[in-house]
């Protein structure tokens, strides 16, 4: 019977027959890279011999798996450790080495970044215009605003590319962002591995495993900069009050966590949460819970302030638009979260503010929430903090996987909360807080709802243009019809079932667009670059994007057919 043991949080049992079961999960993962690696002989020759030598090594893996005396001896965890560590490194290695161009502008802007430093100029004052030579088609890949241009600016901390120098000082040029990346995702693993009680070893392997966040990770996915830092922050952070361990693993927390934050915005987010649940670990042990959660605040500030201090002397203003960026900024709604109810054409617009402002209070909800259950929010919170990004008006698929392998190590290494001490009293004083939390659930729900009820833009598709046997898309006629009383100044975008916002399509001579106070017009748009049509059948909608008011509205989604639409 598995079981928890209270006073260490380890998981205690007869797990033998699960931990085989999950080890050879990750054996089969090694199976999968050698199968996939295969393919890919034509790139580099060593493939030839790697592919087949990762067949036999996983299929040898896995039976060693059900014959071993134990699968939590050392040398069985770090062969089959090691295996999906060079699987993955061989199969994304060789995909890194054949590519040619970056598939994210954050990729290209860091290596960009750490050009423009290295030639001693200041990267937040420079335009990163020349990434687009590292992208192979600029405008699938730009991060787009609502009035009609794109992030053209270093817009995160200044880790995100100072870790990029030291390669590019001994002389690498090509795609050393993806480099790190890759090596920054297999050190998360080997950490999970490391930190992980023995019967849960295998979570940071299976991790590795997954496809999906080899491949997101690999090709430009440059959140994985800051996940080991993540992890190592969100490890036994209940122990940070605790004299009784070493300054070392103390201090590593904060430390770690202020190297997160200065790599990328996402971690921002889990600052509150730590330091409210150091101030009630502190206070529950009888320690000065404001010294205490105040001194760990400070050092991640000072680690923070440290990596990014030359560049806020350097260009004050220019550092604090870059990092506040995406923030502040209105940039157009893109993701995975509720915003695709409209961004597909299901609610025919949102107001993306409201959306904001939603994503802000189930923050301040969950945070409550972690002071008034603590004992079951402690390790929880982190796997409900993606519920923020749900709402958000961008909620790309990598907010939501992120935090997942911190988020596993903050749930198996936190100790049992103490009970003893309540956080916010009992009874009439506790009960307020509670209801916070529910009004702040209900408020964003509620502005979630207002947020797609009257967009400002009734769109409608007229016509489509097509040429080429009908297999290249010139151009789409709609109607657009104001229902607010002031002017607005559209910029449309035909999603034609894209991962990511293509670019703005063109009026005829590149003319901005007005649309009057309740008033209709008719407008014809074509393509920023030449645009294949769509497969018989696929839907596909247009979508209009206004800076004031910052909003989405979008067409009723559209089913291709051969020839004229309407």
């Amino acid at each position: 019977m598995v079981t928890l043991d209270e006073p260490t949080g380890r998981i205690t049992g007869d797990t033998v027959p699960i931990e085989r079961a999950a080890w050879t999960f990750v054996w089969i993962g090694v199976l999968i890279g050698g199968l996939d690696l295969w393919g890919e002989w034509t790139s580099w020759d060593p493939v030839s011999v790697l592919a087949p030598l990762l067949v036999i090594v996983a299929l040898s893996g896995t039976v060693l798996t059900w014959t071993v005396a134990s699968p939590r001896s050392l040398p069985y965890c770090l062969a089959t450790v090691g295996s999906i560590v060079g699987s993955n490194l061989a199969l994304q290695g060789v995909a890194i080495h054949v590519r040619r161009f970056y598939t994210t502008d954050s990729a290209a802007f860091d290596q960009v970044a750490a050009g423009v430093l290295r030639r001693g100029a200041d990267p937040y004052a420079a335009s990163m215009a020349p990434a687009a030579h590292l992208l192979q088609v600029p405008s699938n890949f730009w991060t787009y605003l609502v009035d009609g241009g794109y992030v053209s600016h270093v817009s995160y901390p200044a880790g995100s590319f100072l870790l990029q120098m030291p390669a590019l000082l001994l002389g690498f040029r090509h795609e050393i962002v993806d480099w790190l990346d890759l090596g920054a995702w297999l050190l998360t693993g080997v950490l999970l591995f490391v930190l992980l009680p023995r019967s849960c070893r295998w979570v940071g392997p299976l991790l590795l495993a997954v496809p999906t966040f080899a491949n997101i990770f690999s090709s430009g996915g440059t959140d994985a900069a800051y996940l080991p830092f993540l992890v190592v922050a969100v490890w036994q952070w209940d122990r940070f009050a605790d004299r009784r361990r070493s300054a070392l693993l103390r201090w590593s927390g904060p430390v770690a966590l202020g190297l997160a934050c200065s790599v990328k915005q996402t971690p921002w987010f889990c600052v509150p949460f730590l330091v409210v649940g150091v101030f009630l670990e502190a206070r529950a042990s009888g320690l000065r819970p404001f010294r205490i959660s105040g001194s760990y605040l400070v050092t991640v500030l000072a680690v923070f302030g440290a990596v990014n201090a030359p560049f806020v002397i350097w260009q004050p203003a220019s550092w604090l638009r870059g990092v506040l960026l995406p923030i502040v900024q209105p940039l157009v709604a893109d993701g995975q979260g509720l915003v695709t109810l409209a961004l597909h054409g299901l609610t025919r617009g949102v107001w993306l503010p409201l959306l904001s402002l939603a994503g802000g209070l189930v923050v301040v909800g969950l945070l409550i929430a972690l002071v008034v259950w603590y004992p079951s929010m402690k390790r929880i919170w982190m796997l409900a903090l993606p519920l923020a990004f749900f709402v958000a008006p961008r909620s790309l698929s990598t907010y939501f996987l992120d935090l997942v392998p911190a988020a596993i190590v903050a749930v198996l290494t936190v100790a049992p909360a103490r009970k003893p001490r309540p956080a916010i009293g009992t009874g009439r004083l506790r009960r307020p807080y509670g209801t916070s939390a529910l009004a702040a659930a209900v408020a964003a729900a509620a502005l979630c709802v207002v947020a797609f009820l009257t967009p400002p833009l009734q769109v409608d598709v007229r016509s489509v243009r097509v040429s080429n046997a009908e297999t290249a898309f010139d151009s789409v006629t709609v109607s657009v019809e104001n229902t607010t009383g002031r002017t607005v100044r559209p910029h449309f975008m035909v999603d034609l079932g894209g991962s990511h916002p293509s670019g703005f399509w063109n009026t005829a001579g590149d003319r901005q667009l007005a649309v009057g106070p309740h008033a209709s017009v008719t407008v014809t748009l074509y393509p920023p670059t030449r645009t294949g049509s769509p497969a018989h059948g696929a839907r596909w909608v247009v979508q209009a994007f206004t800076p004031s008011p910052d909003a989405v509205s979008t067409s009723a989604s559209q089913t291709w057919r051969y020839g004229p639409v309407g």
